[in-house]
Order: structure tokens, then sequence, then C-alpha cells
């Protein structure tokens, strides 16, 4: 790259013997231009713009000490090389004021100038590297900067940091608002019936489409708070996780709610998808964005139980209740009956319960679980004996209490029931036979008697007497649905039998359903038939 040089001394010899003599060539540089004083000089700069300067001292008019000065007010980076006398070197030092860092004394040989020259134009090359390099790094780092802080976000959802391990520094760099306060929403998107048979490009383009309405109402949302920071994250293949940091606590979880609200209305109406949410508690730090995140995955399982709205918050359906030996013996009482009952539904389901507990239990001693180990095992006993009294058991009760005896922790005793129950279950059945479901035929009856009315899910499973967790994965592993997107079609074909009887009103028909709300009934007719419930009627 040729690069140009501007030349200042008022002795006519300095400056020929400078243009002469200096290889220029071998230096990739070229003389722009000469100038005998400081103004002189000063206007040429301004008119060829040189690369680098090169100035006596004691010149009439201006000087070389206050031509340095000016250019450096209008180009702070341009490299200026002092050409001074001995008796003159003193008062150049004063040019290190203005970053002046290179200097050549009078007389000054030839090879001097030019290993002067070369130090200059190594540094320019330097400059011009790293100016290059910045370039491209903003560059590259606008395109990467949105990857890489989505990806933090997504690993403060799914692995416990403590707050030394996220620095000021690392998310100031990803420009991540250092928050006073946070809090988490889950969207969950379902696939109402007919989306079921679209293909794999059909539903991806829902679910884009549902992200950008996330993104556009938090967008708008946050318009008139400067201090909010929000994030919309594609967690999986039908989770969206909404963010808001900073701001007051207050303030914030308003702006949260309404956000979610506002989408799940939007992404029913407009692409015809069921969305509920469930969203966690302010916290104060983002090392605790995961609790605030698991507590809205918790508050999003009321969506199972409730079947009553679309927006569900932790403190108000959230909260894990603590077991006690008490809580074991009703289970314990639950499990003998299901055994003496004989019924493999029942059973499984129970069992299901039991260990599901059994892992989640960290507060109870090892000797407790243990005891409830053996209660379970005695009762499973007695029942292999009544089922399979000629056939031997996979293990005997000696064996059992010698076994559960050397687990040192409830972990490794837990994982080793999950392995050791399931064996024998299945031993008794293939002996037995017998195969129903008889707790989702009871919900599914349940729904036939009772669709008219408000219908809580939690209710059904208390009712049954067994945990509404586990029968919501239990009823939506045999149906292919969740609870609330089966009770939504029962009640939607109902209503269209009603409509088709052409006696009734729409919202008589919305309240004789089940939907208390008959613009909510309006919205489910449509996302479920892809008609009003006025186009049925009027047909």
């Amino acid at each position: 790259m040729m690069r140009s040089i501007l030349l200042v001394d008022d002795d006519p010899h300095i400056l020929k013997a400078l243009t002469r003599h200096v290889g220029w060539d071998n230096l990739e540089l070229t003389i722009a231009g000469s100038a005998v004083n400081g103004t002189e000089a000063l206007e040429l700069f301004r008119e060829l713009s040189p690369d680098l300067v090169m100035t006596d001292v004691y010149m009439p008019g201006m000087s070389g000490l206050e031509l340095t000065e000016t250019l450096r007010e209008q180009n702070p980076e341009l490299p200026i090389i002092i050409l001074s006398g001995y008796e003159e070197f003193e008062n150049a030092r004063q040019a290190m004021r203005w970053g002046v860092s290179h200097f050549l004394l009078k007389p000054a040989r030839v090879e001097e100038i030019e290993g002067v020259l070369k130090e200059v134009l190594l540094e320019l090359d330097a400059q011009e590297q790293k100016r290059r390099l910045e370039e491209r790094y903003k560059l590259e780092i606008g395109r990467t900067l949105p990857y890489l802080r989505e990806r933090l976000l997504m690993e403060l959802l799914t692995t416990r940091y403590s707050a030394e391990e996220l620095p000021e520094e690392r998310l100031g760099y990803l420009q991540i608002a250092i928050p006073q306060q946070l809090a988490a929403a889950s969207i969950q998107l379902n696939r109402p019936a007919p989306a079921k048979k679209l293909k794999e490009r059909e539903w991806q383009l829902l679910r884009f489409g549902a992200g950008n309405i996330c993104r556009e109402t938090l967008q708008r949302r946050l318009a008139g708070h400067p201090s909010i920071q929000g994030h919309v994250l594609d967690y999986s293949e039908d989770m969206l996780v909404m963010l808001l940091l900073d701001g007051e606590a207050e303030e914030l979880y308003a702006l949260l709610r309404e956000a979610v609200q506002e989408a799940t209305d939007k992404i029913m109406n407009y692409i015809q998808l069921q969305a509920y949410a469930g969203i966690g508690s302010v916290k104060q730090a983002m090392h605790e964005l995961i609790d605030s995140y698991l507590e809205s995955r918790e508050a999003l399982l009321s969506a199972e139980y409730q079947g009553t709205g679309l927006v569900y918050t932790y403190e108000q359906y959230g909260g894990k209740s603590q077991w006690t030996l008490e809580d074991y013996s009703r289970l314990l009482q639950q499990w003998n009956e299901a055994l003496l009952g004989k019924d493999p539904a029942a059973i499984w389901e129970i069992w299901e319960v039991i260990l599901t507990r059994l892992r989640e239990d960290e507060q109870n001693a090892i000797q407790d679980i243990q005891t409830v180990c053996v209660g379970l095992f005695t009762a499973l006993m007695y029942f292999w004996n009544a089922c399979c009294p000629v056939r031997t058991p996979p293990m005997t009760m000696p064996q059992f209490l010698q076994s559960v005896s050397d687990f040192p922790t409830w972990k490794s005793l837990t994982e080793w029931m999950g392995r050791i129950f399931p064996a024998y279950l299945k031993a008794a059945f293939s002996e037995m036979g017998v195969k129903r479901n008889r707790l989702v035929d009871s919900v599914r009856k349940y729904v036939e008697a009772n669709y008219n009315q408000e219908i809580s899910f939690m209710g059904i499973a208390q009712e049954l007497h067994v945990h509404p967790k586990y029968l919501s994965q239990l009823f939506k592993r045999i149906t292919g649905e969740n609870f609330v997107s089966y009770l939504n079609h029962y009640r939607i074909e109902r209503a269209i039998e009603y409509l088709q009887s052409g006696q009734h009103m729409v919202y008589e028909i919305s309240e004789m359903v089940g939907f208390n709300n008959p613009a909510y009934f309006s919205q489910v007719f449509k996302m479920i038939t892809g008609r009003s419930p006025s186009e049925y009627l009027n047909a």
C-alpha cells in the first residue's frame, strides 16, 4: 500500500536533499508536497491529506510546534516526525505533549531518516490492521451477539449458576441488562386436532408465527419502559419462554402478565393455536432466573388441571407440597387397595405416583424411605402369591430386605426400586392377561356427565384418589391430547348439536356447554372447527 508524506522546512536545501536521497520507492512512500512554513503546510495538509508529516521546528510565521499542535487537534492519530537541530532539541521535546514520539536531529544521515520512516510506516500498518480487525469484529459480533446472548439465557434456564459465575462484565458484553428484578413466563403451544395432520413445514410456520406474535407484543409493551429489557426464547418444539429483566418488581410483573395474556390471545385468534402460559415469581439476580423459570413451568401444569383460562401464575397455582410419612401411609393404603383389586391400570398408576414421590423426596432419612419400600414390597408379595401361586417370584422377602439395607442413599434405593417392581408387575400381569384403563375411562365418563358445568381436573383427580400430575400425564399418553383439549373438543361437539337444532342463541349454547364467557367460547369454537358459531347457526 503506497502512502504519502508532507515535508515542511524553511531551508530549500534540506527539502531538496530529502527529496533526492531518501529511498522513497523502497519505502513505498510518495511525497505529497512540501512547504516552507507552518501556515503553508497547514493549507497543503487540508488539500492533500497526507498519511504523515515531517517538519522542522523553527520556521517563519507558524512554527513546527504550532503546526504540530494544530494538526493534532484535526487528526489525533496523524504520525508527525520532528526534524530539529541539536540546540533546538529541548524545545522540540515540547511536541511530546501532543503525542509526537519520533525525532530526527540535524544533520541526520539518510539511514537514520529511513529508519525512522520505516518505524512510522510499521506503526501505520499495525494501526491499519487493528482497524480492519475491529471493523470485522464489529461486523461479526453484530451477527453472533444475538446468538451468544440467547445461548447464555437458555443456559440460565437449565443450569444453576452462582452469582460469581455471572460477572457484570460478561453480561454487559452480551448486552444483557443487569437486573434489579427479573421474571420468566413459559408459553406452551398445543396443536389443535386438525393441526395434528399438518406437514412439518406447516407446523414450523405456525411456531414461527407464534414466536413473532410474542416478540412483537413484548416489544410494543416495553416501548414506554426503557429500563426494562425483554427476551423471547424458542425453548423447545412447543415451548416459548418470555423474560423481563430490570425495572421495579410490581411494574415488571404486571407488564409480563399483560404481555403474556395478549400474546396467548393473539396466538389463539390469529393462527388458531391453543396456547397456555405459566408465570414465575419475581427474582432479584440473574443466577435466580432458573428459579423463576421452573416456577413458571410448575404454574403451567395448572393448565392441565384447571382448564378455565390461558395464563396461570406460580403464586396462585404453584408451590410444592411437603410430604411426610403420614402421606406415604395414605399412598401405601392406595397401593394395597389397588393390588387387592387386581386392576393392572390402577396398580401401574399408583406405582408411578409412588415412584415419582420417592424420586423427589430429599427431606426424609434413608431409614424412613427403606421402611416405605419394605411396606410396598410386603403388599407386592401378597399380590404375587394371589396371582401367581405356582411361580417363583423374581426376589424373595429375605433377598429384598438384604438388598434394601445395602443402599446408602435414597436416590440409589429409589432407582433400584424403579427396576425391581416393574419386573414383578409385568410378570404378574402376563399371568392375569387383563388390560384396561379404569382411570381414563372414569375421566371420560365424568366429562360426559358434567361438560355443561365448570370442571376442575384437579377435582377429578381428587375424586379418583390419584395425583393430578400423574393423571394428566396418563390421560395424554392414552388419548393423545391433554385434558383441556379433550374437554374443549367434547364441548364443541355438543355445541354443534345445539346449533344445528336451531333452538338456541349462541350465548345460550355457550353456557349450556360449560363456557361462562361467550367471547372465549367463540374463540375456541373457531379454532377447533375453522368456523364461527354464527356460521353454523345460520347454515
